[in-house]
């Protein structure tokens, strides 16, 4: 469901070169401190908190821009980071994939992925390398997904979407499990969805043109595409059976996790700080800030996304049920336990 996010500003005419310039920006822009990756090496030892220092001080984090990491631009922002002796470089990245891949090849030390995405990656290893839950990152909450459709379209209920086209960002992804589980829910049947994988930014044109029927989107594009093009929410996916179902986490290899203990505990003492205050009134809005700072979203929208949960813990059993949806729809083909991911928070 993360996928790079961005918008123009509201108010204007909805301009599709916009919407996609602001996207690209998004996509290739490095965060905060620049895009130059530092290597594999550790790097001189810094005192972080506990009066302890970490094994590597210069660190890089692969991400998706998108709501989800809002909190991680706040750690860096604010200095949490920093305050654990590390210096952290956030470099973005087009998918989920592409962070993973970053993590594996040494690249990035952690990585933002969403769990689908996680959970495909470990068995295509098949335990010839494995990766770590160091960190929750997001939780789903009611309006930050939708599936719509254009201003006067006919198709008003989730019943009326069967045997349509319905855009996804990807398929085997928390976007199209959405859609399924929330079609299901009204008694339609999933499999005659016609599925079209594109990217947020291309698909309210063809929204408007009759190319696809209707198209599921996260915020801020939710945001973004009501106030511009008028689009009406058939319904929202991630509510019901699947309000609160983790979305996205922080990865590491498990390498990494046992050559650099002290690393991966000042990396989850600073998230878990940022995540702390971001459910706070003002971290709220400090979040919201950080859309306009480093995502591309208009400063007159970012008020008005709705953000998702940001976790403090990483519970096995509410993670497990991301493995189990994706089984149920048969994105895998097996049980697959998620607890042994999952590395306990130190400190």
């Amino acid at each position: 469901m993360s996928d790079p996010h961005a918008g123009p500003t509201v108010g204007r005419p909805w301009s599709r070169r916009l919407f996609l310039s602001a996207t690209a920006a998004a996509a290739v822009a490095a965060v905060d401190s620049g895009c130059s990756l530092l290597g594999g090496s550790s790097t001189a030892n810094v005192q972080a908190a506990g009066n302890t220092t970490v094994e590597k001080s210069k660190i890089n984090v692969s991400l998706i821009p998108c709501t989800d990491v809002g909190p991680l631009w706040l750690a860096k922002k604010n200095g949490y980071f920093a305050a654990e002796g590390l210096d952290v470089t956030l470099v973005n990245k087009p998918s989920g994939p592409d962070v993973i891949n970053s993590v594996f090849g040494g690249d990035a030390d952690f990585g933002f992925a969403t769990y689908p995405a996680l959970v495909q990656a470990q068995l295509k290893t098949k335990g010839k390398a494995n990766l770590r839950v160091v960190a929750d990152a997001s939780a789903a909450k009611p309006d930050t997904t939708a599936v719509v459709v254009k201003k006067g379209s006919p198709l008003t209920r989730a019943e009326d979407l069967k045997g349509k086209r319905i855009a996804v960002t990807a398929r085997g992804t928390m976007a199209d499990l959405a859609v399924m589980a929330g079609l299901r829910a009204a008694k339609v049947d999933w499999s005659t969805v016609e599925w079209k994988q594109i990217g947020f930014a291309d698909m309210l044109p063809k929204l408007e043109s009759g190319e696809i029927d209707a198209a599921f989107y996260a915020e801020p594009y939710v945001t973004i595409a009501q106030t511009q093009a008028g689009v009406t929410t058939v319904f929202q996916p991630l509510t019901g059976a699947l309000d609160g179902i983790p979305l996205s986490c922080y990865l590491a290899t498990e390498q990494v996790a046992k050559e650099r203990p002290k690393m991966v505990a000042a990396f989850q003492r600073a998230i878990r700080r940022a995540q702390t205050e971001a459910a706070t009134q003002q971290g709220d809005a400090e979040v919201k800030q950080t859309m306009v700072d480093n995502a591309n979203v208009a400063p007159d929208i970012a008020p008005v996304i709705h953000l998702p949960s940001y976790p403090i813990s990483a519970d096995p059993t509410r993670l497990q049920r991301v493995p189990d949806l994706m089984q149920q729809f048969g994105v895998i083909g097996q049980k697959f336990d998620i607890k042994p991911m999952i590395l306990p928070e130190q400190g």
